[in-house]
């Protein structure tokens, strides 16, 4: 009993220190002053839960798309789609847009279909689209990386061909992640207060509304009314999601063992051929060809036009605070760890679960939100003195620290969903020690997690952090704000050069871990490391191998 109890104050702790703070502020605030919830504007949070939700449902299904093609098509093809869409990810999403604004705006080399410049609804809806398609598409090739050629030959023994054996076998996996893909995309797009500003100015979103309101002075219990009400959609998604989950679980319980476990397979390299590949290979070529269409055209006006300001500072201080948040990620996310453990031997999966869902919830919560509450706590007379600069430091910490804690925490609990168990335990027992085992055997397999999981914590800490915009001035020198400052200007070409340099440098050491890990199969994906996979062939037979 006791056990439990300081599991339960460990992972209470966490949650306060993460999001108890930044609430506790707001509703503080709100409560001081009840009466401007009368006045407050719904049309924002409505609209914005409208383009967030849009956007949502058509990132998850092309990311899927892509996924699923990416099992189909050969490996080179794969690896060169993969490579442009971690350079895509690690792009701030205000830059995107302001990229897609200098392509398809007045003066752009392209034209917009709808209107003669890049702006409005419709404009915002398709930046948010290409924005997260890559975080979609990632998301997805991790839930298929655990499928083999065992598992595909034991379905085919028993019948099921076509869409049966997809149902069978890739559904499942897809089923498992596409509602944690869908709060966290919905919960990042209802929180950016920039890029609604950026490219449909005249549309209300209620990032923006909060964001404008924070900056008025004055309106503090309004700015904190309509900071707590952004949480109610997202509590709503995170509500429905788990209880799919809930539901998915008590149906399938062991499903969640299909991510946990893979077999190692040695099939011969086999070229696919026939009707039934041409769907992924077009699917995959034209994704290539829109990624490399938007990355070359705002490589090209950013180096012509964008001009060097100086950011040398501001890179040296943002790869420092960086390194500060990845250790305190750490260290709270082993303390959770270890109380995770002890949940489970006392609780059983009950524990292990609750205290997942918990970092889920933080992963989920609006960084508006938990902007606004460190604003409010940040600018109290006792902490906004220049004399204690402490305090502005541990706010800027606090603005980063949620979403790379819940990265961070499950990365480190589901490193091993892409390693075989059995092949780590055979290995023990033969007297491997643990560090050759985990070396050789859990690092190989989890290549795409670590890639994926590397880059979302260093962009997040870098160049992602949306409460940063609320706890620090424009002038900081911290990269997110410089670009601000660009984008703020109107100074797209600049913003973009600036940004493309930092994700050739994250994405250049992206593509090393991957290749050092995996060879060039562990950037390329899932079932190409050996050739093409034909798993959803009817005319192909284990035989055949």
């Amino acid at each position: 009993m006791k056990a439990v109890l300081g599991a339960t104050a460990t992972i209470t702790t966490i949650f306060v220190i993460v999001l108890g703070l930044p609430y506790g502020a707001l509703i503080q605030t709100a409560l001081a002053d009840t009466s401007a919830l009368h006045g407050l504007p719904l049309t924002p949070l409505l609209t914005g839960s409208v383009i967030a939700l849009t956007a949502t449902l058509a990132t998850t299904a092309l990311g899927t798309i892509g996924a699923l093609a990416a099992t189909r098509c050969g490996r080179m093809g794969v690896v060169t789609l993969d490579m442009m869409l971690l350079f895509q990810l690690t792009i701030p999403h205000p830059v995107i847009g302001a990229g897609w604004k200098v392509i398809l705006g007045r003066t752009g080399a392209l034209p917009w279909p709808l209107t003669d410049d890049f702006t409005g609804v419709t404009a915002l809806t398709f930046t948010f689209i290409t924005s997260f398609l890559p975080l979609a598409y990632f998301a997805q090739r991790t839930a298929l990386a655990p499928i083999d050629a065992r598992e595909i030959h034991a379905a085919r023994l028993g019948g099921a061909h076509g869409w049966s054996l997809f149902r069978l076998i890739y559904l499942p996996r897809l089923a498992l992640f596409t509602p944690a893909i869908c709060v966290f995309i919905f919960s990042a797009i209802l929180s950016d207060p920039i890029t609604p500003n950026i490219i449909a100015p005249r549309t209300p979103t209620a990032a923006t509304t909060i964001w404008f309101s924070s900056h008025s002075y004055g309106n503090q219990s309004e700015e904190a009314w309509l900071a707590l009400l952004l949480t109610l959609p997202i509590l709503a998604a995170f509500g429905l999601a788990a209880a799919y989950y809930v539901r998915l679980l008590r149906r399938m319980p062991g499903l969640i063992q299909l991510i946990r476990t893979t077999h190692s397979t040695t099939p011969s390299r086999e070229h696919a051929v026939g009707a039934t590949t041409r769907t992924p290979q077009w699917i995959l070529a034209c994704g290539i060809a829109f990624s490399a269409t938007f990355l070359t055209l705002a490589t090209h006006r950013g180096i012509t036009e964008g001009g060097q300001p100086p950011i040398g500072d501001a890179v040296m201080n943002t790869v420092g605070l960086s390194f500060i948040v990845l250790i305190c990620s750490l260290a709270l996310s082993a303390t959770a760890l270890a109380a995770r453990a002890t949940s489970g031997t006392h609780l059983g999966w009950i524990g292990r679960r609750l205290i997942d869902a918990t970092f889920a919830l933080i992963a989920t919560a609006p960084g508006a939100t938990i902007g606004c509450g460190l604003r409010i706590i940040a600018t109290q007379p006792a902490l906004d003195n220049p004399a204690n600069p402490a305090a502005s430091f541990a706010a800027v910490v606090l603005a980063c620290l949620p979403s790379s804690l819940a990265i961070t925490y499950f990365l480190l609990v589901y490193i091993g969903p892409l390693m075989s168990q059995g092949e780590y335990l055979t290995a023990l027992l033969q007297g491997v020690g643990p560090i050759r085992a985990t070396t050789s055997i859990v690092l190989p397999r989890s290549a795409h997690l670590l890639i994926l999981g590397f880059l979302a914590v260093f962009s997040n800490t870098t160049v992602l952090a949306v409460p940063l915009l609320w706890v620090s001035t424009p002038d900081t020198p911290l990269l997110i704000l410089r670009l601000f400052m660009l984008l703020d200007a109107a100074n797209y070409p600049a913003a973009l050069s600036i940004s493309i340099t930092v994700s050739l440098f994250i994405v250049g050491i992206a593509a090393i871990v991957g290749v050092g890990v995996g060879g060039v199969g562990g950037i390329g994906g899932v079932g190409n490391r050996r050739g093409v996979d034909t798993h959803w062939r009817k005319d192909h037979q284990p035989w055949q191998q």
